[in-house]
């Protein structure tokens, strides 16, 4: 009997009503307009959080959502700080190109000026004759450049903190490193500039760099984007999605797209507002596009602040980030925290074959879900798992995500949130 039910219900996801209701071509035209350069990387340079949020805001007047403030947009402020001038490297009349070959901390303070470069490996830390004439120059007007130096491969670690928190006073670090430039966003300046260059494009034996720097830290004034769908019996009984639409924004002229992270959460939302707008439910269903995630999860606090519905309302909440790939399944934060719910959704994926997982995650303060549950809403967080490796750099594209598992991800969520309503 279990087999004939697991095939009936591969049969009816294989309908054409079913079939086609998530938009596959939809979704990655919203992925390559939040990409766009007109979006300026969803930040805070140029207004680009902005003009992302009132792109959102069309199109769920598009699907003729209600709004509960009758503007869809909930604003508030913060500080963040952004680049939006020069961020310049030259070395020996070569240019580096911010965000492929060097990107600065992200609450890196202004600089500008042309400073001596003094290179430090493992070896100068851990000879005393050498770390103490350190010790004893002036080196306000140096950059001290660290090659790969890591706590293991010195004798001495204490001299390497006290070389990386800057307590020798140089002007600041550069991390001379393999890795790949990764981004982030900050809220206030660093007590010294750090910059982190790929190797290969510093050489040991250049031995000064000019450098031009210009940060702006201030108050930001951005929004939330909210909508919602009222329910045929249940109007008192939400089903809230979410997802973050801003990014990093721009480093100087670099600009970080953020594709995967997380215009496909913001793509798959809208979605699931058009399917909404044709499949009345019999509850309620809410969507919240946050902005400042990236800058820490500062649009989902304040709206858990300042609800513009009872958050006792709210039955389940789904986060949806990072929604382009799945080839490798999809991971659940909080899921040991709701043990049945996560035991019911890994029986949807397993009856409907959607995808090759469905991992556990325990809770953890990574994406908008968290100050939800915080205040007592069971909510989960979803993320998709697969060969992508472009995250919070200037590769992560439209034209690169492969959305390998999109449309059986949307219809996991879809069913899911169907049988929950059904059991409550």
């Amino acid at each position: 009997m279990k087999g004939l039910w697991h095939k009936i219900l591969i049969a009816l996801c294989c309908l054409p009503g079913i079939a086609n209701a998530q938009d596959l071509d939809y979704a990655r035209s919203v992925v390559k307009e939040l990409c766009s350069p007109d979006m300026y990387g969803r930040g805070y340079v140029k207004d680009g959080q902005k003009k992302a949020a009132g792109f959102i805001k069309e199109e769920l007047k598009a699907s003729k959502l209600s709004a509960f403030n009758g503007d869809y947009f909930q604003t508030f402020a913060f500080q963040v700080n952004s680049f939006p001038y020069k961020v310049q490297i030259v070395v020996d009349n070569q240019s580096l190109i911010p965000g492929e070959h060097f990107i600065v901390s992200p609450g890196c303070p202004p600089v500008n000026g042309t400073y001596e470069m003094i290179w430090i490996d493992s070896a100068c830390i851990d000879n005393a004759a050498c770390y103490q004439k350190l010790e004893k120059r002036f080196l306000r007007n140096t950059f001290l450049v660290l090659n790969d130096v890591k706590d293991k491969q010195v004798l001495y670690p204490e001299r390497l903190k006290n070389i990386l928190t800057n307590q020798l006073k140089a002007k600041g670090l550069i991390h001379a490193t393999e890795k790949k430039l990764t981004w982030s966003v900050a809220t206030e300046w660093d007590p010294f500039v750090q910059i982190y260059v790929l190797n290969g494009f510093l050489k040991p034996y250049q031995t000064s760099i000019k450098l031009t720097i210009e940060p702006d830290l201030k108050g930001h004034n951005t929004q939330n984007v909210i909508a919602f769908q009222e329910g045929s019996k249940y109007k008192d009984s939400f089903v809230v999605f979410t997802a973050h639409y801003d990014h990093l924004g721009m480093m100087g002229e670099a600009v970080f797209p953020g594709a995967n992270d997380n215009a496909s959460g913001v793509a798959m939302l809208l979605d699931l507002v058009k399917y909404y707008a044709k499949n009345k439910p019999e509850f309620s269903v809410a969507f919240i596009f946050f902005s400042a995630e990236e800058a820490g999860l500062f649009g989902s606090y304040y709206y858990t602040e300042h609800p513009l519905f009872p958050l006792k309302k709210i039955s389940l909440l789904l986060n949806l980030d990072l929604m382009g790939t799945g080839d490798k399944g999809m991971t659940v934060v909080n899921a040991t925290l709701f043990p049945e719910e996560f035991r019911n959704l890994q029986m949807t994926n397993l009856a409907g074959d959607y995808l090759p997982t469905v991992n556990s995650r325990g809770t953890a303060k990574n994406s908008d879900h968290y100050y939800f549950t915080e205040n007592g809403v069971k909510a989960f967080f979803f993320y998709l798992m697969g060969d992508y490796h472009f995250y919070h750099d200037v590769d992560d594209k439209a034209e690169a995500l492969p959305f390998s598992r999109y449309n059986e991800t949307f219809r996991l969520i879809t069913q899911f949130v169907k049988e929950y309503q059904t059991g409550h």
